[in-house]
C-alpha cells in the first residue's frame, strides 16, 4: 500500500461569518476534517465473525451501529469526506482487512522494539543469534502490515528459530521513520537478519513470497 506522507488528518477549514451587531463574533469552529487515521476499532473480534452488507464486520461497522460513530471519532478514526470510519472506507483503502490476527503460541519470540515512533539507532544489536530475526516497519493504518502480521504470526506459532521484531513508524516524520524510511516508498518494509547476526534482506511493499525467501536464506547460515 502506497502511503502519501500526507495520510493523517489534513488541515481544518475555517469558515468565516459574517456578524452584523456589535457583538463580538463566536470563535469560528473547525470544520471536519477530510480525513482520519485507520486504527484497529474495525477488527473484528473472531475468525467467524458476520460481515455486514458494506463488507464491515457487523459487530464494528458504524452504519449498523450508529452509537459506535463517536468512539470512531474520538480515535481520529474518521473519512469526513464519505461519512464512515476510515478504517471501514473502502473508497479510501480498497485493501482494508479485518481478520482478526491468530492466537501467539506460548514462547513465541515477538517483541516490540518501538511503540511510538521512538528512535532505534541499531537493528543489528536486537538480531538474536541462533535465529532468523525479522524486523518489521509498520503501522496502524497500513492493512496490508496486518497481513505480514498475520503470516509471520504463523511462522511463529510453528516455528523456535524465527525472532519478530515490531517497530511501529506511527508517521513518516518520527526519529524512527527519519533513520530508516528515507527511501522508502510505502509499508510495509521488512528487514530480515540471518542465524549469524548478518543482514540477509530488506523487502519493501507486501511480498511474503519474498519474506519467505528471506527468511529460508537466514536459516541456513
Amino acid at each position: 500500500m502506497t502511503v502519501a506522507k500526507s495520510l493523517f488528518l489534513c488541515g481544518a477549514v475555517w469558515v468565516a461569518t459574517g456578524c452584523a451587531s456589535s457583538r463580538p463574533a463566536a470563535a469560528p469552529e473547525p470544520a471536519e476534517p477530510a480525513h482520519g487515521q485507520l486504527s484497529s476499532l474495525s477488527v473484528a473480534s473472531s475468525q467467524d465473525a458476520e460481515f455486514c452488507e458494506h463488507r464491515v464486520p457487523r459487530e464494528t461497522c458504524t452504519r449498523c451501529n450508529p452509537h459506535l460513530v463517536e468512539k470512531f471519532k474520538a480515535a481520529r478514526d474518521w473519512c469526513g469526506e464519505h461519512a464512515v470510519p476510515e478504517s471501514q472506507c473502502y473508497a479510501c483503502h480498497p485493501d482494508l482487512s479485518f481478520e482478526p490476527l491468530p492466537a501467539l503460541a506460548e514462547g513465541a519470540d515477538l517483541r516490540r522494539l518501538s511503540e511510538a515512533g521512538e528512535d532505534v539507532p541499531e537493528l543489528g544489536a536486537h538480531a538474536v543469534r541462533g535465529k532468523v530475526t525479522v524486523f518489521d516497519f509498520y503501522a496502524d493504518w497500513c492493512p496490508p502490515c496486518r497481513k505480514v502480521d498475520a503470516h509471520m504470526y504463523g511462522l511463529l506459532n510453528g516455528r523456535a528459530d524465527v525472532a519478530y521484531r515490531k517497530l511501529n513508524v506511527v508517521s513518516w516524520d518520527t526519529p524512527l521513520a527519519k533513520r530508516y524510511l528515507g527511501g522508502v516508498p510505502n509499508l510495509p518494509f521488512v528487514v530480515v537478519y540471518g542465524k549469524d547476526g548478518r543482514e540477509v534482506a530488506r523487502v519493501t511493499g507486501l511480498d511474503l513470497a519474498a519474506l519467505d525467501k528471506a527468511i529460508a536464506e537466514g536459516s541456513s547460515r
